[in-house]
Order: structure tokens, then sequence, then C-alpha cells
């Protein structure tokens, strides 16, 4: 997990091609103006997808991916990211054709999402995002960059 402000993307440059294709576009995109759905940036190196989204309050299964990382960046709102370092239980295997498997974890780290924040999420990494910052439920529009490791 890397948690920072986008203005210091520049920090984490050099880590991976795709990852570096993905912080110079975070970097030079105004990810406020895309519509809502999917943007190619490279390929399936790199894609964005904007979405609109409501907060959970509760307990929720983590996820977790193999092919991609996840670069989560609020564009309206906020939410908590919950961050694991393993699993306790796997509740749905790990399904390659849509790069993703859920189960239960104990949070060990949250990140307080804003917009002008981002996190990586590293490949088989276990993330819970969409949680209600002090468990009120509220509407968010969100950019997930996925980044192929």
């Amino acid at each position: 997990m890397i948690y920072d402000k986008i203005e210091n993307a520049k920090r984490y440059l050099g880590i991976s091609k795709n990852l570096d294709t993905a912080l110079h576009y975070i970097m030079d995109t105004d990810l406020s103006a895309l519509e809502d759905g999917r943007h190619i940036v490279d390929s399936e190196n790199v894609f964005v997808n904007v979405m609109q989204a409501v907060t959970k309050a509760g307990n929720c299964e983590y996820e977790f991916h193999e092919k991609y990382y996840d670069i989560q960046i609020d564009l309206e709102g906020a939410e908590d990211i919950r961050f694991a370092t393993e699993y306790q239980e796997i509740t749905k295997p790990y399904n390659e054709a849509a790069d993703i498997g859920m189960g239960l974890a104990r949070c060990e780290a949250v990140c307080h999402m804003e917009p002008g924040r981002f996190v990586i999420c590293e490949p088989t990494e276990p993330h819970l995002p969409g949680i209600a910052v002090e468990d009120v439920e509220k509407p968010i529009r969100k950019a997930v960059v996925k980044v192929h490791r």
C-alpha cells in the first residue's frame, strides 16, 4: 500500500513501467472531468474506471487482485479504505477472468480518502474500499486506475 497526496505522485515513479504510465496520467489529467465509465490509457496495461458509489457502514469482505494494482482516487466525497496483510478466510476464490477474489480479514490499517489523495493497492493485498466515514453512508464519485503488474 502506498498512501499519499496526488501532488506527491512523482515520488513513486520508477517502481514499474505501467505504474509510471498511470502516475503520469494521474498527474497530467483532470480525472474529475472524465465521464463515468472505462477510459483506456494504455490498452489493457493501464485503464481508469470512473464511477458513482455509496459508502457502506459495517464490515464487509475484502477484495484482492493478482494481475492489477488498484490506484483509488476519490473525486467527490470521502471514504475510508481498510487494509490487511492476510486473510482469515477466503469466501470467494480468485476469479482469473475478473481478476478478483474476496475474503474476511482483520483490519490492520485505514486510509482516509478525499479529493487530492490516492492509495495504491498492490496485487494480492487485501483491501476494502467504500467504507463510510464515521459510519454515515454517503455518495461518492471516484476513479480506480487499474495497472497491470
